[in-house]
C-alpha cells in the first residue's frame, strides 16, 4: 500500500527555502549568500505549465528552465528509449543547476537575500513517459525523480486538451497525471494544485510563495 502524501493535493505546501547543498558558505565579514529556491511545475500533457511556468518567471524576475524532452523530441520524434529518457533527466537537472548558478549570481550582484528558478517539468515528468510508455524505469531515473524542490505545482487537467503537434492525446495525458499523483504520493513530495485560467493559476501560486516566506 502506497504511504499517503505528506499534504492532499490542494493543501498547504510545506516548509521551504533551505539552502541546496553546494551553495556557498557565508563569509564573516560578507553578506550571506542568497538561498536559492526552486519551483518545479507538473502536470499531464496540455496542462498549461509552460504557461504558468513562464509568467511565474517574469513575475519573480526568475530564470526558466525549459522542458527538455519537448525540445528532443521536435528534433528527433518518436518514442524515446529508457536510455534516452534517463538522458533527459539528466540534461534537465543539469539546466536546472545552470540556471541556478546564474540566478545565485544574479542575486548576490543585487545584494537578494534569496531568488527563485522556475522549472517546466523535473525529472519525475521524465519517469512517468518512461513507466507509462516501457513498464519500467532505472534506478538513476527513478533517484534523479525524487529530487527535491521548494515548491511544486501540480496543473490541473481542467480545460479542453490541446494538440500542438508535440503531444500524443487527451487519453495519455490523463494517465500522466494519474501517475504524476501517484509518484508525488509515493515520494512523500508536498505539492500545491493550480487549477482554472491563468490568473487564478498565478493566484494560487503567489499564495503558496506567501507562505514560503
Amino acid at each position: 500500500m502506497r504511504p499517503e502524501p505528506l499534504y492532499e493535493a490542494d493543501a498547504r505546501a510545506g516548509p521551504v527555502g533551505e539552502e541546496l547543498p553546494g551553495a556557498p558558505p557565508d563569509v564573516p565579514g560578507l553578506a550571506p549568500a542568497p538561498v536559492m529556491r526552486r519551483l518545479c511545475l507538473l502536470g499531464g500533457e496540455s496542462a498549461g505549465k509552460t504557461t504558468l511556468a513562464r509568467a511565474l518567471a517574469g513575475e519573480l524576475g526568475a530564470p526558466f528552465v525549459a522542458e527538455y524532452g519537448r525540445e528532443l523530441w521536435l528534433d528527433v520524434g518518436g518514442t524515446f528509449g529508457v536510455q534516452q529518457l534517463l538522458e533527459v533527466a539528466r540534461v534537465q537537472v543539469q539546466r536546472e543547476e545552470e540556471a541556478l548558478e546564474q540566478a545565485r549570481a544574479a542575486a548576490a550582484r543585487r545584494g537578494a537575500s534569496q531568488a527563485w528558478v522556475v522549472c517546466d517539468t523535473s525529472a519525475l515528468t521524465t519517469a512517468v513517459y518512461c513507466l507509462l510508455d516501457h513498464g519500467h524505469a532505472p534506478a538513476e531515473l527513478q533517484a534523479l525523480a525524487r529530487r527535491p524542490y521548494d515548491l511544486t505545482v501540480l496543473c490541473a487537467l481542467d480545460f479542453d486538451f490541446v494538440q500542438d503537434g508535440a503531444r500524443r492525446d487527451a487519453g495519455f495525458s490523463a494517465r500522466q497525471q494519474a501517475l504524476t499523483t501517484e509518484l508525488l504520493r509515493e515520494f512523500a513530495m508536498p505539492w500545491v494544485q493550480a487549477r482554472g485560467p491563468l490568473d487564478q493559476r498565478l493566484a494560487t501560486v503567489r499564495e503558496a510563495l506567501g507562505r514560503s516566506g
